[in-house]
C-alpha cells in the first residue's frame, strides 16, 4: 500500500530540483514524470469517449504526441540545451495522453480480435 502512496513503483530519478516542491514537501515524481502520468489518466479518459476504432491516424497522432517528449528528454541527456521543469511537465502530459492513446485502441483491437477467434 505504501507503493501507490509513495510512487515508489515508478521508475522516476526524483530530483529535487525537477520534481514540484509545495510548502517544503517534495511531490515523489519529477515533473516529467508525473506529467506522463496525468497524461495518461487523462488520456484514458478521453480515448475511451472519443477514440472507438483503431485507424492509422489515431496511431500517427499518438505517435506525434510522444515525439516532443523524446526530443526534450535527448536535447537535454545530449548536452544541447537545458529544459525546463514547464516543458517536462508538458512534454510529459502529451506523452502520456499518445501513449493511453495507444494502449487503449489497441487494447479494444486486441479483445475484438479475441472475440472474432472464439467465437
Amino acid at each position: 500500500m505504501n507503493e501507490w502512496i509513495t510512487l515508489s513503483f515508478m521508475p522516476c530519478h526524483r530530483m529535487p530540483e525537477r520534481s514540484l516542491n509545495v510548502k517544503g514537501k517534495q511531490f515523489p515524481l519529477c515533473f516529467r514524470c508525473m506529467g506522463i502520468l496525468f497524461g495518461m489518466i487523462l488520456g484514458v479518459s478521453f480515448t475511451l469517449l472519443f477514440f472507438q476504432a483503431l485507424t492509422f491516424v489515431y496511431l500517427l497522432m499518438a505517435v506525434l504526441f510522444i515525439i516532443p517528449l523524446l526530443v526534450d528528454g535527448f536535447t537535454q541527456k545530449w548536452g544541447w540545451r537545458r529544459s525546463t521543469n514547464f516543458l517536462r511537465l508538458l512534454t510529459g502530459l502529451l506523452c502520456g495522453m499518445g501513449l493511453s492513446l495507444v494502449i487503449v485502441i489497441l487494447s479494444k483491437w486486441g479483445v475484438s480480435l479475441i472475440i472474432l477467434v472464439t467465437s
